[in-house]
């Protein structure tokens, strides 16, 4: 298997055709969560793919990850990544809708999941199709498992579209996750928004702070990719 030099914490990643690769999506909400990361958290990725937010997380400091991904091909990948760099990750493969997963047992989780409605045109790749299209998993199923494997107050994160902020609210607010922080990120200041950072608390008071958009062309980004910030800037 072919590993990639990421160029931070010394990890390399393997991607082999066949799984779907990880974006900027993945790398931006690894750095969006390690704002409240703390040695000894147990931490899961759902639709972990490859692994790469949940090896970019641990590698920041001692915990122990887990991962569920749906693709057998990827959830293998991510072990043999996680194997690699010397990092163990308790990799499950399986259906997160359907796999029983130990109720609150963790103190954060992520998702960078499907963002498409499976009624629009998806790709004729299976892998693909599962990773992109909410036909295999919604954005609701993914805050009912989130709500039920964290512990009271456990923190939830994910990357999602802005012109489907409106879903995500309602089903993090269903499944009694209370969104507490909202980070746009934009290309540039004078274009709209592609993607939106979700931080929310698991039983906690209404209360919504955001953060100062991020501009994908100014230096917070090379830092974020160089691992240099152990968090994005903000207040909240």
């Amino acid at each position: 298997m072919h590993y990639e030099d990421l160029g931070v914490f010394h990890l390399q990643i393997a991607q082999p055709d066949g799984i779907t690769k990880f974006g900027t999506d993945s790398i931006l909400l690894s750095d969006f969560a390690a704002r409240k990361l703390r040695s000894g958290m147990r931490i899961m990725d759902l639709c972990t793919g490859c692994g790469i937010v949940a090896l970019l997380l641990a590698a920041r400091r001692q915990i122990n990850a887990s991962g569920i991904e749906i693709d057998p091909i990827a959830a293998a990948v991510a072990r043999n990544n996680g194997e690699h760099n010397h990092i163990p990750l308790d990799i499950i493969n399986g259906d997160l809708r359907t796999t029983p997963i130990p109720a609150g047992a963790f103190d954060l989780i992520t998702c960078n999941p499907p963002y498409f409605p499976s009624n629009i045109p998806q790709s004729p790749t299976p892998s693909r199709r599962a990773a992109r299209s909410e036909e295999t998993c919604s954005f609701d199923d993914v805050c009912r498992v989130a709500s039920h494997s964290l512990k009271f107050g456990g923190l939830f994160f994910a990357v999602w579209r802005p012109e489907r902020l409106c879903d995500a609210f309602y089903a993090m607010r269903t499944h009694n996750i209370e969104p507490k922080c909202i980070r746009f990120v934009a290309h540039t200041e004078d274009r709209a928004p592609f993607a939106v950072l979700l931080e929310g608390k698991k039983g906690a008071a209404p209360g919504l702070i955001p953060m100062p958009t991020l501009l994908m062309n100014q230096p917070e980004v090379r830092e974020i990719y160089a691992g240099r910030y152990g968090g994005s800037h903000g207040t909240c």
